[in-house]
């Protein structure tokens, strides 16, 4: 579906009064979210489902309830008169739920006060998971790219861009951060051995997937990546993606009061962290998605996560030891 939605006809499947206005939510790369105001004077957010099926959803909103239970701040969805949470509205799937007033904060608008309450929020999340098991599947974890597997995707996107008849200024950057990893890889150690420890986690941790207001997160949001992985895994990455500068600085001391949160409610080895670092780093260096997009399928949408992953890539590159005692407190 390319067009916005008919606010009238989604409304009208969940037994909703008529749309007042519609306005197409910016953040969001899969699927497409509005926020709707209706005649009662009430507000919604709408979701278009683009990368998960009607089925998912639903299994989602039956998490959401248990979870809720557990006291995590979730936002449950809107059911028509028959109990439905997932309407069928020219051919496609979408769902409601009662708009959030709130913020999405940035890293740097975090005080440490605030970044230590992330991390414990992280840390409840995670327990609430495992006390609720999710009814969806897990995955086997998959083991970190091969220095072969990564050096031929490198040499693969690099004739990609050599073939282009005028880069453009993504290319560019793209090539020239191809070449430096090129570079590194010859040197750069793969992580090995034992597996850690699964447990399941919410799957995308960020900001925006966060509801602020007067301090505290006030919802949770967008439980599509729900999943079994290193729960430290997902404590690095929600890291990574909150405390990130726009020239790819991170944050380190905002960084260590996020992980001394969580490990206040979910305590956790420094080694054991250290470990999921060193692996973490690895995966940052041998992925490649955005250019899987932009390269493989046409889809430019991405390039602006490229850019912003190479410069952290960069700066954490170099400053390594640091990064890693501020995300376990155990130098790399």
């Amino acid at each position: 579906m390319t067009s916005d939605p008919p606010p009238a006809e989604v409304c009208r499947a969940f037994g909703l009064p008529a749309p007042r206005s519609s306005i197409r939510l910016a953040h969001g790369l899969m699927n497409r979210n509005w926020r709707i105001a209706t005649d009662d004077s009430r507000e919604y957010a709408v979701k278009e489902l683009r990368d998960v099926s009607p089925a998912h959803a639903r299994t989602q909103h039956a998490l959401l309830g248990r979870l809720a239970e557990h006291g995590i701040p979730v936002v449950l969805p809107v059911a028509d008169a028959a109990g439905e949470t997932v309407a069928q509205v020219a051919g496609v799937g979408f769902t409601v739920t009662p708009w959030v007033d709130g913020e999405h904060l940035a890293g740097a608008r975090l005080d440490v006060a605030a970044c230590d309450r992330l991390g414990r929020l992280l840390g409840r999340v995670q327990t609430a998971l495992a006390a609720v098991r999710p009814d969806v599947p897990a995955s086997a974890p998959a083991d970190p790219s091969s220095r072969v597997a990564a050096a031929g995707r490198i040499e693969r996107y690099l004739a990609a861009i050599a073939a282009r008849p005028v880069p453009d200024p993504v290319d560019r950057v793209a090539a020239d951060h191809l070449r430096w990893r090129r570079a590194l890889l010859a040197t750069a150690v793969r992580p090995v051995g034992e597996r850690p420890e699964q447990d399941w986690t919410h799957g995308d941790f960020h900001q925006f997937n966060l509801v602020w207001r007067a301090g505290a997160v006030v919802a949770v949001l967008d439980w599509d990546r729900v999943r079994r992985q290193p729960p430290g895994a997902e404590l690095i990455r929600a890291c990574l993606l909150h405390f990130a500068g726009e020239d790819g600085t991170l944050d380190l001391d905002r960084i260590a009061a996020v992980v001394r949160g969580y490990r206040a409610i979910r305590p956790v080895d420094g080694e054991v962290l250290a470990n999921l670092v060193q692996l973490a780093w690895w995966q940052w260096f041998t992925n490649f998605w955005p250019l899987d997009r932009r390269y493989d399928h046409g889809d430019t949408s991405c390039d602006h996560q490229f850019v912003a992953n190479e410069r952290t890539l960069r700066w954490w590159t170099a400053h390594r030891p640091q990064v890693c005692a501020a995300l376990s407190g155990v130098p790399e």
